[in-house]
């Protein structure tokens, strides 16, 4: 069984890029069917996505199944494994998030944890809060954001499906 998460949670970043996992999203975690870690990549949104390590396994070989060549196929290689970076929590619970994942994400200091079923998502908490209370500011951020990084999210939504772009 593989790990489902739930739940907002509101944490702060440290000066050295270390946040806290929270506990009860880690909980969630039984290292025989997860993994040891997480993997954390960019979002189709100004945010990031973190899975378990087995969840990103299984990730990896849904991206194997495809016919390889396509010139479509590896920009999504590129960007989804490219900016991926690997997560190992220490004996508190932190890991740290290098500069370039924060700057995908706009994160500052305050940071919201999403559980979103198979993954969990970071939010900047200023960035969360437009999100669900002020739509036509968030949805300016957003057309920025896809200004700059729509071509990934579409990749994305071709490849896995689902809708991953937030729609206005």
């Amino acid at each position: 069984m593989t790990a489902h998460f739930k739940g907002q949670f509101e944490l702060t970043l440290d000066d050295k890029g270390r946040v806290i996992i929270p506990s009860r999203l880690r909980s969630k975690i039984d290292p025989r069917f997860d993994g040891e870690g997480f993997v954390a990549t960019a979002g189709t949104a100004p945010c990031l996505w973190v899975y378990t390590s087995a969840e990103w396994d299984r990730i990896s070989e849904e991206v194997r199944r495809y016919e390889r060549g396509s010139a479509e196929l590896h920009e999504l290689q590129r960007d989804l494994f490219g900016r991926a970076e690997d997560l190992n929590p220490d004996r508190q619970g932190r890991v740290l998030l290098n500069d370039r994942l924060r700057n995908w994400a706009q994160l500052d200091k305050e940071l919201v944890f999403v559980g979103c079923f198979d993954r969990i998502e970071i939010w900047d908490s200023t960035v969360w809060t437009e999100r669900n209370e002020d739509r036509e500011a968030y949805q300016a951020r957003l057309d920025v954001f896809m200004g700059e990084h729509g071509d990934y999210a579409r990749r994305m939504d071709r490849f896995f499906g689902g809708g991953s772009t937030e729609e206005k």
